[in-house]
């Protein structure tokens, strides 16, 4: 449940927009893997969008080979509760990964609406009031549904880890469990930690999920224990791990709402990083709980005056399909109906249905409910094509990339689905946008392709797993290395170069095949010009294994109309994207962002 989550995401993007500045993308490069022997692409090539960031201090050079993460994988539960039979390499589920996700105010009412969301196909609830937990437990079995819940207790108001009342926290589990015993199994503890608490400390929260776990356990062995996460803060989880947390959990939750924001923007990349990089963290400090299934208890996205509900319907098309595709075991979407966190809902408060609505209904109708997921298509880097096995031949869920025009075309005719509104066609060739399409018994050898891909590194502008060094030129745009938002590109002395002016801070975020958690000592160097005599300068910030820091130097870019290289070493990057960026050059305000960029360069020391 999000209480009170529409003031908590607006506080997240307000903190991102204040980074960021604004949200279009720029740059050039395009994908090289994954070109389709089965059906060809034409069309006109636009520029990729950027990618966040944050940064570091200091000076000098060097470089060295690079390797690291990000393949995709499929999903499977630890418990043996959502895993089938491995046939020809690959285990398929033998549980939904469709859910919902409630806020408080709807989870209040859920007799209104679970019905109307249960016909979508949709098998799980995450979250109930309570309160009253066998009310609602009735109303959502009688609907289909099994149910997660959150462990949420405190005397405080608001609220803060109950470190020193373990008492009462083992109390309140007992009774709860007690009443939901044989009907409840799955148990995340507490909502978006740190959210939601005065007490924010690592060490707490380990503290509490170490009594929830010996405690629940106790009461029922076959209960599941989800140690959470606010975002996608990997950072938080590590450190919870560290600090006692270890092998007190049966699956990890996320809510990377700010990674799929990007997703329209040309950051599939990305958000298909987030298993990956999570998989590397636990492989490394609780290797017993490596595969520990991996939860999107909530993801969404509100209809509001910038984003229409057909947007709704198209985000949450991607979303289901890159989370199953990097093995993601369950995805919340929130939420079910409109509720005190605003218009996030598949039913409007005045139970309309929203496109988003029809959109999971084809999608769980199209790809299964037990979808069984082979691989990806990235063709010439002009769309992002994931193939499952159906019952009518393969299907692809597809989409080009921004800005990109380019029409799909099959030997044999195909049924192309509208998501947003069912509808069915019979094509050959499809001209394909940024809106979702599946096609329904596409060739083999797509099938085929994808599978070949599906073990490869995900790529974005291309495969830099072993690339020396990052860049982005604005003469040339991100090769690796992706500036977040919409940016004027001036010309100066004849050069091209990205202007800053118009934002607070320049976000960035490294291709995550070439660095994603690994500590290894970086270099990052800018070349950079002031716009006129006024100050200009920055901090570099960076995410670091203690979370986002800076390097604690302001960095003032030198008077005069020649360019300048600045250039820092940073020793502890652990880059995760928690917000979706991994450094950034942040002026504080557009007072001292007047200035341009021609280029940066992240090397590996």
């Amino acid at each position: 449940m999000s209480t009170p989550h529409a003031n908590a995401l607006r506080l997240v993007l307000c903190f991102l927009g204040a980074l960021t500045g604004c949200t279009g993308g720029s740059g050039d490069s395009t994908a090289t893997q994954g070109s389709s022997t089965s059906a060809t692409t034409t069309g006109g090539e636009a520029p990729t969008t950027g990618a966040p960031s944050t940064g570091t201090s200091a000076t000098t050079t060097a470089s060295e080979p690079t390797s690291t993460t990000s393949g995709t994988t499929s999903g499977t539960d630890s418990d043996g509760t959502t895993t089938g039979e491995d046939t020809g390499g690959f285990v398929d589920p033998v549980e939904s990964p469709f859910g919902i996700a409630s806020s408080h105010s709807s989870s209040q009412i859920l007799d209104v609406w679970a019905a109307s969301i249960a016909a979508t196909g949709i098998t799980w609830l995450r979250g109930i009031d309570n309160s009253q937990p066998e009310a609602r437990l009735d109303t959502a079995e009688a609907n289909g549904w099994q149910v997660a819940g959150i462990l949420y207790y405190s005397k405080e108001s608001p609220g803060t880890f109950p470190v020193d009342d373990l008492p009462g926290w083992t109390a309140f589990i007992t009774e709860l469990l007690g009443k939901t015993k044989g009907r409840m199994v799955h148990w995340e503890v507490w909502n978006e930690p740190p959210n939601f608490t005065e007490n924010k400390t690592p060490a707490a929260y380990a503290t509490i999920v170490q009594s929830a776990y010996e405690t629940a356990k106790a009461v029922d062995p076959a209960v599941q224990i989800g140690l959470a996460a606010q975002s996608n803060h990997v950072n938080w989880l590590e450190q919870t791990i560290l600090a006692g947390a270890a092998g007190h959990f049966d699956y990890v939750t996320v809510h990377p709402y700010e990674i799929l924001d990007l997703v329209e923007h040309g950051w599939e990349a990305e958000y298909m990083s987030i298993v990956p990089t999570l998989r590397k963290m636990l492989a490394a400090r609780d290797p017993e709980r490596a595969d520990a299934p991996v939860w999107f208890t909530e993801i969404g996205q509100p209809v509001t005056a910038d984003i229409s509900a057909e947007q709704q319907a198209d985000t949450l098309i991607k979303a289901y399909t890159m989370a199953i595709a990097q093995g993601v075991a369950r995805v919340h979407w929130f939420e079910g109906r409109d509720g005190d966190s605003g218009p996030f809902g598949l039913i409007t408060g005045d139970d309309a249905l929203r496109p988003s609505y029809t959109a999971m209904t084809t999608l769980i109708e199209r790809v299964g409910a037990l979808p069984k997921y082979r691989g990806w298509l990235v063709p010439d880097g002009q769309y992002h094509g994931f193939l499952f096995a159906g019952d009518d031949g393969p299907v692809m869920v597809a989409w080009a990339r921004p800005e990109v025009a380019v029409e799909v075309t099959f030997p044999a005719p195909v049924q192309a689905v509208d998501p947003r509104t069912s509808e069915v066609s019979e094509v050959t060739a499809f001209p394909l946008t940024a809106a979702p399409v599946i096609f329904v018994g596409v060739p083999e050898e797509l099938l085929a392709e994808a599978i070949d891909n599906r073990a490869k590194p995900f790529p974005w502008g291309g495969d830099f797993t072993d690339a020396s060094e990052l860049g982005y030129t604005a003469a040339d745009g991100d090769s690796g290395l992706h500036p977040l938002g919409a940016a004027d590109i001036v010309m100066i002395d004849g050069e091209p170069a990205r202007d800053i002016g118009g934002r607070p801070a320049q976000s960035f975020t490294v291709d995550p095949n070439f660095l994603s958690y690994d500590t290894v000592p970086i270099r990052i160097e800018a070349v950079l010009r002031r716009s006129g005599a006024e100050s200009a300068g920055f901090n570099l910030k960076y995410e670091s294994v203690s979370g986002y820091k800076s390097t604690g130097e302001w960095y003032t870019i030198p008077e005069g109309d020649g360019w300048t290289v600045a250039a820092w070493e940073i020793d502890d990057p652990q880059f995760v994207g928690k917000w979706g960026y991994n450094f950034a050059f942040d002026s504080d305000s557009t007072q001292h962002s007047q200035y341009s960029i021609r280029s940066v360069k992240l090397t590996k020391v």
